[in-house]
């Protein structure tokens, strides 16, 4: 791997986010029969962005602008599959490319807080969760000519998630195998989403598999549909990690990028799998977190990597503790929502409570010191 901490300004990282809305008084999540595309997009136009640079954001269909707020959701479309109209879910927050991990996260924040503010005037809330609580199925014609990429639209709208943008020099880019990055992600990539779990709730109820209450019915669902990543090369080489949920923890994101760069930059990472394989693992972890007999060794193997890239580049590491914290004690973000949704006993009261973004993970702070050579015994 190349050295050298002057690379670091030629890194960038982008963040998009997918909130569901509420209503304001009640705290009931809503749905698409509950909003208007035309209503929504007039409200996030208005929203004032002109201090942030809207460089190499698109202009999604049925939009009007290249802005860091969009209408999620499902297009209906004409014979040819040209968007007529869409059916909202919820809002998507997108920031632009920054230099730095911590500022993209703090522009997260900031457009988060601006969007806060301008659903509140039309009676709205926003929440932060992977999975509608309450709306588990949606059907619709199609919109896609392939079948897959249909049924992931469907199985999008219920779920919300992040998606993790990095670029990296241009010496760095060239050293990525382009076609073994593939099989790479996906032997890797399950181990690392399994800690970032966060969607227990569906229909109103725990999900349960076999009486077992499960971790994430999002990771379930996409798990047949969605691919964990994609590679963009236009306007300039990106890569897209999606497997990971939606987190009420600022630091969660900053691990995302950490954790997703070793999968780029870390030549020595030799595991490779299958997309079946891939979609086995991730039904294994959507089930039982991080307790599959093939999770602890591979978010390891990321972990440590991600240590060591963090030391080489100059990031700040300390966003993994949390991390190191959920493997060696198995307990998840999903564990925190079964433990909010019994104890509030409603679905409104639970949603009232995950409206804001905190600084600081619940999760207790390690009890080692990372990439001990002892590690590996700990876990």
């Amino acid at each position: 791997m190349s050295s050298g901490l002057g690379a670091i300004d030629k890194f960038g990282f982008g963040l998009e986010t997918e909130f569901l809305l509420l209503d304001k008084q009640s705290q009931a999540p809503l749905f698409c029969h509950d909003l208007s595309f035309e209503q929504l997009l007039d409200l996030l136009d208005a929203i004032p962005v002109a201090d942030f640079s809207t460089d190499g954001f698109n202009i999604k269909p049925l939009h009007r602008l290249a802005s860091p707020y969009l209408v999620e959701g499902y297009y209906l479309t004409d014979r040819d599959m040209k968007p007529l109209s869409l059916l909202a879910k919820g809002v998507e927050v997108r920031t632009p490319i920054a230099a730095t991990i911590e500022q993209s996260v703090s522009d997260l924040k900031t457009l988060y807080a601006r969007l806060q503010s301008a659903v509140s005037t039309i009676g709205y809330d926003t929440a932060i969760i992977s999975h509608h609580p309450l709306v588990s199925k949606f059907d619709a014609p199609p919109n896609y000519t392939r079948h897959d990429y249909w049924q992931w639209a469907l199985t999008a709208m219920t779920t919300m998630g992040p998606d993790v943008n990095i670029s990296v020099p241009t010496e760095l880019a060239e050293q990525i195998d382009l076609d073994a990055l593939h099989e790479k992600i996906n032997y890797y990539m399950p181990s690392i989403v399994a800690m970032s779990l966060a969607s227990p709730i569906v229909d109103g109820d725990l999900w349960r598999v076999r009486g077992k209450i499960g971790k994430s019915i999002r990771t379930y669902r996409r798990s047949l549909w969605a691919p964990l990543y994609y590679i963009h090369k236009e306007p300039a080489l990106r890569f897209e990690f999606k497997g990971f949920e939606m987190a009420t923890c600022l630091n969660d994101y900053k691990a995302f990028f950490l954790l997703c760069l070793p999968l780029l930059l870390d030549h020595s990472l030799d595991g490779r799998a299958s997309d079946a394989t891939r979609m086995y693992d991730l039904g294994q972890i959507a089930v039982n977190g991080v307790e599959p007999y093939f999770v602890r060794e591979r978010a390891i193997a990321i972990m440590e990597s991600a240590e060591k890239i963090a030391r080489e580049y100059g990031f700040d590491r300390s966003p993994l503790d949390a991390f190191w914290s959920r493997l060696t004690s198995g307990r998840l973000p999903a564990d925190d929502l079964i433990d909010l949704f019994v104890s509030t006993g409603s679905i409104p009261q639970m949603m009232s409570n995950l409206r804001e973004f905190t600084e600081k993970t619940s999760f207790a702070p390690p009890v080692f010191s990372p990439v001990s050579p002892s590690m590996t015994m700990v876990v």
